[in-house]
């Protein structure tokens, strides 16, 4: 069984690549790619925690205050590397804006569908 950060990792590599072909078949290429960058960012974030919780776990001799230290300086990387890259998409004038937060926002519903609970 995968655990929680694997299964979200992997919903939003499934959910980017459907975006981006949805968004080739109705809209072409330069809109997949909007989307496909979009969604990419929210991988990206997402494999950066699953990067840092595994490193967490090598770490045992870590104490809690470590710990939390650590989980706060992931909050500010994630955010700064989110902010970074839409940044990017949106100032670089080649990315369709709604596209680009269509992928974003179908990718971090992700996180709902990865941690549904099975009943």
């Amino acid at each position: 069984m995968l655990r929680p950060t694997t299964r979200v990792a992997a919903c939003q590599l499934v959910i980017l690549i459907a975006v981006a072909a949805v968004a080739y078949f109705v809209r072409g290429e330069k809109t997949a790619l909007s989307a496909a960058f979009g969604a990419a960012i929210t991988l990206l974030g997402s494999l950066l925690m699953l990067a840092r919780e595994r490193e967490s776990e090598h770490h045992s001799e870590w104490t809690a205050q470590r710990q939390l230290g650590r989980f706060f300086r992931l909050a500010v990387e994630r955010y700064l590397l989110v902010g970074g890259l839409l940044a990017l998409g949106f100032l670089s004038g080649r990315a369709e804006p709604l596209a680009l937060l269509t992928g974003f926002s179908l990718a971090q519903a992700g996180w709902l569908m990865a941690l549904k609970e099975k009943k």
